[in-house]
């Protein structure tokens, strides 16, 4: 049986001295895997003297520094050029389908937004890459998101709008992964089902939130830290 406890680290949305004393108290010492559903930069809000590319890779390097095998996927706010550092890094997850420890990761990044970010597929080409992924799936699996699936307790706004993927919650609905893990709506974490498979979303990393996840024997077990607090 799988057994398992995943950190998960989203919206990181660039590094700073704060966040880097974020990281300097997470709790990793058993933990076998590293996710992280993206935005690790922030477009509208990158130091002087560096790109989006130089931010990217100073975080990357900052989280294989713990010596955890590391799973990625971009987030909206996060450059295209992400996805060559994550290849470059062997952390790729977006529009892939990676084993660990006998267990498949799916993982698909970005989200449309009224912003014109970065990396936004539209909801056919959500489609059209979850279908391609489903064929390479052989067993159990994790699907990674940045946006989270729609009509769910995690991609409602403040305005009371779900502004989630339609055609990922489809694709969850008809494959039931054993759980979904989420980013982008900042005020939304927590968890959320549908049907028997669990979506977990820590809330943002530059408010210092991290999450734990524990799989074992097809039970998941979930936590919500916070470095600033520890």
């Amino acid at each position: 049986m799988i057994s398992m406890k995943i950190l998960i680290i989203a919206d990181i949305h660039g590094y700073s001295k704060k966040i880097s004393k974020f990281f300097d108290k997470l709790i990793i010492d058993d933990v076998d895997l590293i996710i992280c559903p993206g935005d690790f930069t922030d477009m509208f809000n990158t130091p002087p003297g560096f790109t989006q590319e130089d931010v990217a890779e100073m975080i990357i390097q900052k989280l294989l520094s713990f010596n955890k095998p590391l799973f990625c996927v971009p987030g909206n706010l996060d450059p295209y050029e992400i996805l060559v550092i994550f290849d470059e890094y062997g952390v790729n997850l977006h529009n892939k389908v990676r084993i660990f420890k006998n267990l498949s990761f799916v993982g698909w990044g970005g989200a449309e937004t009224p912003f014109r970010t970065n990396i936004e597929p539209t909801e056919e080409e959500t489609k059209e890459a979850l279908s391609n992924l489903e064929k390479q799936i052989k067993n159990d699996f994790v699907l990674v998101l940045h946006n989270p699936p729609k009509n769910t307790k995690l991609d409602k706004i403040e305005s009371g709008q779900h502004v989630g993927s339609l055609e990922a919650r489809k694709f969850i609905e008809r494959k039931q992964p054993l759980l979904v893990i989420s980013a982008h709506i900042h005020e939304r974490q927590g968890v959320d089902y549908i049907g028997k498979t669990m979506i977990f979303y820590p809330g943002p990393f530059f408010e210092g939130n991290y999450g734990i996840v524990k799989i074992e024997e097809g039970k998941i077990k979930w936590e919500i830290l916070n470095a600033k607090k520890q």
